[in-house]
């Protein structure tokens, strides 16, 4: 035999025997792989949803790639917000996605797997709150989403852990601090609700307040029958001064802004001293005044601000008496400045002067000013209300005015102002950075 033969038989012999494994081996493998194809597909399917390149203007999910729809979603009313292209759609648990649409029934179900949630529903708001209330590491964006609510969670350890501890507390119901807020301003009240979180927090306490705000998720679902259950168990210590590591429940007969004068307000949890009092105190404000379904509604109605914008509040009225007062030309001076980092020409203007509304119109068309329209008697709060404003209407007016301005990306403000500082703080804990504010006065200061 020719050897030049011989490698001709081994190859066509070789060719024999891959066809044949291949014929057993290769039917397995096929059915194999189907059989994974159909496993996967009871949890997570694709189907036509939106086409990026004609993606429609009233669509959620525009600025997402990594998509999950979860199986509960109405998809017939989805495909019309969004027109067609393919996204994952199951029970959106099999791995972490950048965004899940989901429904309020679902919500704890595909938390673990995102920071974003969109959902979807009518009349949701109350639902979306009370998920919310006792996982307070998810923030519900302040603006309509195109018709749905929108949560966001930041990968931040420290900040996460922060939340866990507040929501274990809050709801614990065992031991409580009680008082009961002020009705001064509505900066110093809110500020000093979050002092008193601060002093539970150290102490290892429920917050209980007694006038909690009705714009607001509550700080607390435990009830005046827990706390009183506690103080029959455990009569509460009443005094400032006595509070210490082994005080069960604390109860001061004083408005809880006396902790001010009286106590440590610099007070922090240890692990959190490294990241500073800033972020401490933006992160219990925020904690302590986060909108509900009610306020979000308000804001989304009725809020002036169009991004992007620069914040300024002119705090001026009964200011005089506590701090020096500025013109607007010394903020639009300062707001010019962060014009050349941000290019935003819409400014949003808060102020109790209708004087400074009136001197706006001489920086058109340079700038775009938007406000409220409201009463501005430069007068303070208490003269308003003398007059016969409500205290409820001037509140619910202010907080739309606050979370407008909050909006912004930049701000221009006075940090002798409680107001000033509630700007910077909210800012900060909503986008999770330090915010882009200038102060015309003061550093920024914990007070009360």
């Amino acid at each position: 035999m020719s050897m030049t033969f011989i490698p001709h038989l081994v190859q066509a012999y070789a060719q024999r025997l891959r066809k044949a494994l291949w014929s057993q081996f290769g039917r397995k493998l096929l059915l194999a792989c189907i059989l994974l194809l159909l496993i996967q597909g009871l949890y997570t399917n694709t189907i036509p949803i939106a086409n990026r390149a004609t993606m429609l203007s009233d669509c959620p999910v525009q600025d997402h790639k990594d998509l999950c729809v979860h199986q509960s979603v109405d998809m017939t009313l989805l495909q019309e917000q969004c027109g067609y292209a393919l996204f994952s759609v199951g029970n959106c648990q099999d791995r972490f996605y950048e965004s899940i649409i989901t429904t309020k029934d679902f919500l704890e179900d595909v938390s673990k797997h995102t920071n974003v949630m969109l959902v979807q529903g009518v009349d949701i708001g109350q639902a979306v709150d009370k998920f919310v209330q006792t996982r307070s590491r998810w923030l519900i964006d302040l603006m309509d989403s195109r018709g749905y609510e929108r949560l966001t969670s930041f990968a931040d350890a420290e900040r996460r852990a922060l939340h866990e501890e507040l929501d274990r507390l809050q709801h614990r119901c065992d031991n409580f601090f009680y008082g009961s807020l002020h009705f001064h301003g509505f900066g110093s009240r809110w500020h000093t609700m979050t002092l008193a979180l601060a002093y539970s927090l150290y102490h290892d306490m429920t917050l209980f307040i007694n006038n909690e705000h009705a714009l607001f998720i509550p700080i607390t679902s435990c009830t005046r029958a827990d706390m009183d259950r506690s103080f029959a168990s455990h009569p509460p210590v009443t005094s400032i001064k006595e509070l210490n590591d082994s005080t069960i429940n604390f109860s001061t007969p004083l408005e809880v802004d006396m902790l001010a004068s009286l106590g440590n307000r610099t007070i922090i949890l240890p692990q959190y001293e490294s990241k500073g009092h800033y972020w401490w105190r933006a992160m219990l404000t925020y904690y302590a005044v986060r909108p509900n379904y009610k306020l979000r509604e308000l804001v989304r109605r009725s809020s002036k601000a169009l991004l992007p914008c620069i914040a300024v509040h002119v705090r001026h009225s009964d200011k005089i008496k506590e701090a020096d007062l500025f013109d607007l030309a010394d903020y639009m001076a300062q707001a010019a400045q962060l014009r050349t980092t941000s290019e935003a020409s819409n400014i949003y203007l808060m102020t109790d002067d209708e004087r400074v509304i009136e001197s706006s119109k001489h920086y058109s068309p340079d700038f775009n000013f938007h406000y409220m329209d409201m009463m501005r008697s430069n007068q303070g709060w208490q003269k308003e209300i003398d007059a016969g404003l409500s205290r409820d209407s001037q509140e619910e007016m202010f907080l739309i005015d606050l979370y407008s301005a909050v909006r912004c990306q930049q701000s221009v403000v006075t940090y002798s102002s409680n107001i000033g500082r509630l700007i910077a703080e909210l800012s900060y804990a909503l986008r999770n950075t330090e915010p882009d504010v200038v102060s015309l006065d003061e550093v920024w200061k914990m007070d009360p």
